[in-house]
């Protein structure tokens, strides 16, 4: 994994970008159904699955407990706009992760020593063109005791196909 991307992602990040990126292929993101959840036993509860709708908007199809811990409550079935409004990183990730075919993770602080550690991983399209993202979201202390002081966005560029490229922005 590049040098750059250990420097932003939690372990439980990378752990999860490996396995989803076995899974890819130069025609194809990873399908719903070759992510099964014996891979992801280890961080499942703060995996969830979003879908795109028609309406421009994106719905929770699937949540974990940790989702919970992140926002307070249950939103499975509920639209994320309905829910986060246009907050980063719902919105502007999910976007995206949707229109780069490419995964987007990040960090952003949360209050004293305490980050949002999260990512958003697109699948591949289903026959009727519904767009799935698979999500990681979760509130972890920090433990070195330097907090996280500001919001990062990364975004990888064509992982499968070519070398990866990283754009890092400051939100």
């Amino acid at each position: 994994m590049d040098q750059r991307l250990k420097q932003v992602l939690s372990s439980d990040q990378a752990k999860l970008l490996k396995y989803w990126s076995t899974y890819c292929r130069p025609d194809r993101l990873p399908t719903r159904a070759e992510l099964g959840p014996a891979g992801m036993r280890n961080y499942l509860k703060h995996v969830s699955i979003l879908e795109y709708q028609v309406d421009d908007d994106f719905k929770f199809r699937l949540t974990g407990e940790g989702l919970k811990e992140v926002l307070g409550y249950e939103v499975r079935g509920r639209m994320v706009s309905d829910e986060c409004g246009g907050d980063l990183p719902w919105d502007g990730a999910l976007r995206r992760c949707r229109s780069t075919r490419s995964p987007v993770f990040g960090v952003t602080p949360v209050g004293h020593r305490r980050a949002h550690h999260w990512m958003r991983l697109p699948l591949e399209p289903v026959a009727d063109g519904r767009q799935q993202i698979l999500c990681f979201d979760r509130i972890q202390f920090d433990e070195k005791g330097e907090g996280v002081l500001r919001e990062v966005m990364v975004v990888t560029a064509d992982m499968v196909r070519s070398p990866m490229a990283v754009h890092e922005s400051v939100l």
